[in-house]
C-alpha cells in the first residue's frame, strides 16, 4: 500500500509512522510531498469533489460498480473542465541576510 502525506511535522516524525508499519507487517510505502507543493491542493481539491459526489454516503454493490461511477465521475468533470486560476505568488525569497 503506498501513502502520500504531505509534509506536515506530525506526518514526518519517524517514530509514528514507522511503529505504524512495524502494526501493519510493513505492508506500507510512505512517500512525502515536497515542503512547499502548493499545486498539491488543486488535487485535494478534485478528491474533495469525487469524495463528495460518489464516495460519501454510498453503497457500491461491487468493485465494478464503484468503478463504473467513478468512471462515469471522471468523464462528467472533464466535460466541464476548466483550468484552474492560481493566483499564490509565493512568499518573499529569504536569503538570511539582514
Amino acid at each position: 500500500m503506498h501513502v502520500v502525506w504531505d509534509n506536515l511535522n506530525t506526518h514526518r516524525a519517524h517514530a509514528v509512522w514507522q511503529a505504524f508499519n512495524a502494526r501493519h507487517d510493513g505492508r506500507f510505502h510512505f512517500h512525502f510531498t515536497p515542503l512547499h507543493a502548493s499545486w498539491v491542493n488543486q488535487i485535494e481539491l478534485w478528491f474533495a469533489c469525487y469524495t463528495c459526489r460518489v464516495l460519501r454516503h454510498a453503497s457500491h454493490t461491487s468493485i465494478a460498480h464503484l468503478r463504473e461511477r467513478t468512471e462515469q465521475f471522471v468523464g462528467a468533470h472533464n466535460q466541464v473542465a476548466r483550468p484552474f486560476k492560481w493566483s499564490f505568488r509565493g512568499y518573499p525569497l529569504q536569503t538570511g541576510a539582514s
